[in-house]
């Protein structure tokens, strides 16, 4: 889980800890390598069998997205950020977290990467409207960071993504560091944080998405073991999360509080679903 550690680094060395001043034009460089991460992101998106497995995707979808999202609606004060923020699933946490447990050629794994990448999707295209606008022009100026998450998808769709260690590096080696790094750097955590906030974020957020996941796909004719692996996995919200609240705390969307407990949240659900997802049966 390196995207995690990028984010610790970064508020180690922020004003909440050792205080170092952030050197010149790295917050530029992080909104590059930011929108270089999504692009990537996005052109990873799979969606395995959408059609043919159409009535479990339908089901599940219910309870993996639209559960949390009402949830988070419901509870804080009907802010659409919030609610977006529960329904999130960390696709790239997700991918890791199969290969690790060595279940990435496995019918989970393609039923997982499908629904997390539907749940990223819209997700995605809530957020790019949730954010600020004054015009067509100006719009398009300040989404291009999110927009660059949208033209990875169509790109994918033009061209698979290619398994090769180049792109996976520049990926997860360069843009992961500079930007979670600057981005935790940036951020006073301590000063934000609010232990009452986290709380009610972290349970209202994990239990929603986990019992509705379960729920949905058991519905779905899932069986227990690939319910259960299912929705530990997209329980976890990881950069994603992270990614989306740091644009929504800069536009104003959010306050401080919640901006660190949803911080906090990705980390905690990532980390959270390592010890959770067990091995899976044979597709």
């Amino acid at each position: 889980m390196k995207l995690l550690l990028w984010i610790v680094i970064g508020i180690c060395l922020g004003p909440g800890v050792l205080n170092l001043p952030l050197p010149t034009g790295f917050n530029t460089a992080a909104q590059f390598f930011g929108a270089l991460f999504l692009f990537l992101a996005g052109w990873e998106l799979q969606f395995f069998h959408l059609f043919k497995e159409a009535r479990f995707y339908s089901i599940t979808f219910i309870g993996t997205f639209l559960v949390p999202f009402l949830t988070g609606y419901i509870l804080f004060e009907k802010s659409f950020f919030v609610a977006t923020a529960f329904a999130i699933s960390a696709l790239p946490v997700a991918i890791q977290l199969l290969k690790e447990k060595k279940l990435y050629n496995t019918l989970l794994a393609r039923r997982v990467i499908t629904l997390a990448s539907l749940c990223d999707v819209l997700a995605w295209i809530i957020l790019a409207f949730l954010l600020p606008k004054k015009d067509v022009t100006g719009w398009l100026f300040s989404h291009w960071v999110v927009l660059s998450f949208f033209l990875g998808i169509f790109f994918g769709r033009l061209k698979s993504f290619p398994p090769k260690k180049s792109l996976s590096f520049l990926q997860m080696g360069i843009c992961a560091p500079v930007f979670f790094i600057v981005l935790g750097w940036s951020l006073n955590f301590f000063a934000l944080f609010e232990f009452k906030t986290f709380l009610l974020i972290f349970a209202a957020a994990v239990t929603s998405k986990y019992l509705g996941s379960y729920v949905a796909a058991r519905c779905a004719g899932a069986s227990h073991a690939e319910a259960f692996n299912l929705s530990s996995l997209l329980n976890a919200r990881g950069a994603m999360e992270i990614l989306a609240a740091s644009y929504a705390y800069k536009a104003q969307i959010i306050s401080a509080e919640v901006f660190a407990a949803l911080v906090l949240l990705g980390i905690a659900t990532a980390l959270l679903a390592i010890p959770t997802v067990k091995s899976a049966p044979h597709s």
